[in-house]
């Protein structure tokens, strides 16, 4: 791959939708999202971003907290997570229908699926989360075993990620391995539009195949050392750029950015 070494101080995001208004919100929830991993090194290390959660009464659509406030700006939260971790996610609940977005370089993958029944188990535990009693439930989403803390003064069925179907807006959610942990840390009552997702020009795979894909390339061993190891030579120019002493490789056909090393990938889905 064509490289040349440029210096910024920023660099510009480009998140690609195919217009299409479906929805409006009711309102917005924001969410931590972290994720227990291990550097490059085997040392254990925590990575973390923001997920705003567009609430609206036929869909939602959880994307990161940068692409909600439209900046475009480079920040810590790119390094790792969102490269690695993150899927923009609309659940259209009329269709009963999720559509996926995400970049693993050098393209972009888009699949579509029917919104998944969560058969959750509510119990009487309560635990109160910023402020809000919230009540706890347990239940199963593609191989993983989920706890999640919900508070009915919210009345949503609405949750981060593809979470959902509480009597009650979901305030905190974490695997059974303790491994990914969702928290909300702020609501506003803002009217947004709820758009369509996707592009005729990103890669379509189902969802099983699209995590068979991230399997295969993210969860290699090499991957954390050498994260487009598997991009065969020449598949795209790429300009390597030093952003505050990281090296980053930076599509200029794809504008999609992966750090020089990276974390060792850690599945929403296993099955």
């Amino acid at each position: 791959m064509k490289k040349i070494l440029v210096t910024v101080m920023a660099l510009t995001l480009t998140i690609a939708a195919q217009a299409g208004k479906i929805d409006s919100t009711q309102f917005v929830a924001f969410y931590n999202y972290s994720i227990q991993t291990q550097d490059d090194e085997g040392q254990n290390v925590t990575d973390s971003l923001r997920l705003a959660l567009l609430v609206g009464t036929r869909a939602t659509y959880c994307t990161t907290v940068l692409s909600y406030n439209r900046d475009g700006r480079a920040s810590q939260e790119m390094e790792n997570a969102f490269i690695m971790h993150h899927q923009n996610v609309l659940t259209d609940v009329e269709r009963s229908e999720v559509i996926a977005v995400e970049p693993i370089y050098p393209h972009r993958y888009e699949s579509h699926e029917p919104m998944a029944k969560i058969d959750w188990t509510l119990t009487e535990d309560t635990l109160t989360i910023s402020g809000l009693l919230c009540r706890r439930a347990t239940g199963s989403l593609y191989g993983k075993q989920w706890t999640a803390w919900y508070c009915e003064e919210i009345p949503s069925s609405a949750g981060p990620w593809k979470l959902r179907g509480l009597p009650g807006l979901i305030i905190k959610a974490e695997d059974s391995e303790g491994i990914h942990c969702f928290t909300l840390y702020e609501t506003k009552n803002e009217v947004r539009d709820i758009n369509m997702i996707g592009n005729p020009e990103y890669q379509k795979l189902s969802r099983k195949k699209l995590m068979a894909f991230k399997k295969k390339t993210l969860g290699n061993p090499r991957y954390a050392k050498e994260p487009t190891y598997y991009v065969p030579k020449g598949a795209d120019d790429v300009v390597e750029v030093n952003l505050n002493g990281t090296m980053y490789y930076v599509g200029m056909n794809s504008h999609m950015m992966t750090p020089q090393k990276s974390h060792v990938y850690k599945p929403l889905e296993l099955e």
